[in-house]
């Protein structure tokens, strides 16, 4: 078991707890869900419990992760948009909504902001649960199915979250930059790497971090800029 101070909202931890344990029961994927308490709560003096579920992160299984994205959405496919998405008021949350043309928020000074913006376009695939952060967040075991922790849920589109995926990988576990292209089969795809990068840059100067750690997305951005100019 792993305790953790309560870090999303308590409705969301109830959300873990009810509705992803029902919709995730009996599938092959392992959810780290809250566990109770021997008094039955979920929050005791403002901690969590978790179980500890076996396996290593493993960086360059990214297409594993997509299809772990693909599964996951799927395990949500029937689910109303949960109240708590829009009573968030992390930076995560903001940057999210920031992507999507949501929210406009204090000046924002990371780089590449512009650019983006005026290169992003209308998709239109329908939005469900995803999560939002799974390149660091899948456990992989030689004999147990991969493990997907710390969920991170957000009511979007598939592609959005397999191009965090994607983003991350670039920038921070030295993928390929074909990658972006290969990942999701989607035409609009593109539009979704933009986004991503959005929600990316947009975290980072939301949670204060200097304008010159930006470095590491420059490649992706120029890349990602010239698949959209080419749709």
């Amino acid at each position: 078991m792993t305790l953790k101070p309560l870090d999303v909202l308590p409705e969301e931890l109830l959300w873990l707890d009810e509705v992803a344990r029902e919709h995730s029961a009996g599938n092959e994927l392992r959810l780290s869900l809250p566990i109770r308490s021997r008094s039955g709560k979920l929050i005791v003096d403002g901690w969590t419990a978790f179980p500890y579920l076996t396996g290593e992160h493993q960086p360059g299984r990214w297409t594993e992760l997509a299809k772990i994205a693909r599964d996951f959405s799927a395990l949500f496919a029937q689910v109303q948009r949960p109240d708590f998405v829009d009573k968030r008021t992390h930076a995560w949350a903001k940057a999210d909504r920031f992507a999507w043309g949501e929210y406009d928020g204090p000046p924002i000074t990371a780089p590449y902001i512009a650019d983006l913006v005026s290169t992003r376009r209308q998709v239109f695939d329908p939005p469900g649960i995803v999560h939002g952060d799974l390149t660091g967040n899948v456990l992989f075991d030689p004999v147990l199915p991969p493990a997907v922790i710390d969920l991170t849920l957000y009511w979007r589109p598939l592609n959005y979250s397999i191009a965090v995926i994607a983003i991350d990988a670039v920038c921070f576990e030295g993928a390929p930059l074909s990658l972006l292209e290969t990942i999701s089969p989607a035409l609009d795809f593109p539009q979704y790497l933009i986004r991503a990068l959005l929600f990316r840059l947009v975290t980072d100067g939301l949670n204060g971090l200097p304008a010159s750690e930006h470095g590491v997305y420059n490649t992706a951005v120029g890349r990602v800029l010239e698949l959209a100019d080419g749709q």
